[in-house]
């Protein structure tokens, strides 16, 4: 690849995490704000903070855990990396970069969706509005991906736009079970009767990730927390379960490999199909729910691993996995000399 074509590669793909992390963060946000409506303590919104490994630093910035504080933490603050506005501003940029590339309509709905967020005020964040606000985000970003969808040319970039949203969906699928998987297990546990409420959950759950339907078409009946959290993980006829999303994770690095011969899509494929088989593996496991957490932790891993792969490979990245083998080579050896001297 040249070093034109690594930079556009990298926009594209970076573009379109950005994009769908907005939208599942909007989603997530406005499941948590229709379920927690009339309970919104501390504990129930901390579960967002700790779903993207935030609550340290929102506790510093604004003290006491709130809905609105947490809202606007995830919404509005630029100062946030991981807030809507920032996540839309960085693709904005990457947009920019990409203007040869794209359809101006496509550069059109990412400008006006940015300017849009920006003009968001605090009261489009309280309780009475929250949701309608999250629902509006959502929909404006499935907007710029269906306009991405039907404009773009499709290219080596195209596939590179693809990772960057099939990975980004399998990280957002991963962490959202993960945590409401322990929330509802610290609850009640798995195994326990289920009561209304849980049943609610389970189904807000479900509406989170926009899989109400489709669930229910595959696994009729009662909202069986089992059931639900393998239609999120292993059911491949649903396009944001785990399994269809490194599936798809993999069709397009053996399209870069054998359509567009880039051999470096070799080693991101081997790391895929290890997950895969961890997947396959994890699917006919009976006890999995005891040890959910450390699977997942495992998908994550997987997952980084995939994306440094890919800077390495194709992007100009340093290989830090390398430089962190040789530094630690080189203090062990330094600790050996001091030893024998």
């Amino acid at each position: 690849m040249s070093l034109l074509l690594s930079r556009y590669a990298e926009a594209l793909f970076w573009f379109a995490r950005y994009i769908e992390r907005s939208a599942s963060l909007a989603r997530i946000l406005n499941v948590q704000a229709g379920f927690w409506q009339d309970h919104s303590s501390q504990e129930n919104w901390a579960s967002i903070l700790s779903l993207y490994a935030d609550k340290d630093r929102f506790t510093e910035q604004n003290g006491q855990i709130t809905a609105q504080k947490v809202a606007k933490f995830y919404i509005t603050d630029r100062d946030n990396p991981g807030s809507i506005l920032s996540c839309l501003w960085a693709a904005r940029e990457n947009a920019r970069l990409l203007r040869p590339l794209i359809s101006v309509s496509m550069w059109s709905y990412i400008n006006v969706s940015y300017n849009q967020m920006k003009s968001l005020s605090d009261r489009d964040l309280d309780a009475s509005r929250l949701s309608r606000t999250c629902e509006s985000i959502a929909r404006t970003c499935d907007a710029i991906m269906g306009v991405t969808e039907g404009t773009y040319y499709r290219d080596a970039g195209w596939r590179f736009y693809q990772l960057g949203l099939w990975i980004e969906r399998a990280d957002q699928t991963s962490r959202l079970l993960d945590v409401k998987v322990a929330q509802v297990a610290s609850f009640n546990g798995l195994d326990q009767t289920e009561t209304v409420a849980d049943m609610e959950f389970w189904k807000l759950l479900l509406h989170s990730f926009e899989a109400y339907h489709a669930f229910q078409r595959a696994k009729s009946g009662k909202l069986d927390p089992k059931k639900v959290a393998n239609f999120l993980m292993f059911n491949q006829s649903f396009p944001k379960s785990l399994t269809h999303c490194i599936g798809e994770i993999q069709d397009m690095l053996n399209d870069l490999y054998m359509g567009y011969q880039l051999r470096r899509a070799a080693q991101c494929y081997e790391e895929v199909e290890m997950l895969l088989y961890e997947l396959e593996a994890a699917a006919k496991d009976p006890h999995l729910h005891m040890r959910f957490h450390g699977f997942n932790d495992k998908v994550q891993h997987r997952l980084m691993e995939i994306t440094n792969q890919l800077g390495t490979s194709f992007f100009g990245h340093a290989d830090w996995s390398k430089e962190a083998e040789e530094c630690e080579s080189q203090s062990q050896s330094q600790t050996q000399s001091q030893t024998m001297a």
